[in-house]
């Protein structure tokens, strides 16, 4: 009786090692998942900022083309 009363500190430390093991596993799966689609956001803005920038360039050449239109 002594000795399973000693061996239980142990089995629950263990038990709780286990446990905290797997959830770290989870949590770096879960973390990897998250930097992912982070990166294809990132990828995704970046495009659609291009796409910003030439269509503000667009606007610019419209509008000195008018402009001299306008002038003469």
């Amino acid at each position: 009786m002594a000795d399973e009363t000693e061996n239980m500190p142990l089995r629950l430390l263990r038990e709780i090692r286990t446990a905290q093991a797997a959830t770290d596993a989870k949590l770096d799966a879960f973390i990897a998942s998250t930097d992912r689609k982070l990166d294809k956001l990132n990828i995704e803005l970046a495009g659609v900022k291009r796409r910003v920038r030439k269509a503000e360039e667009l606007l610019e050449s419209i509008a000195r083309i008018m402009s001299d239109g306008a002038l003469g």
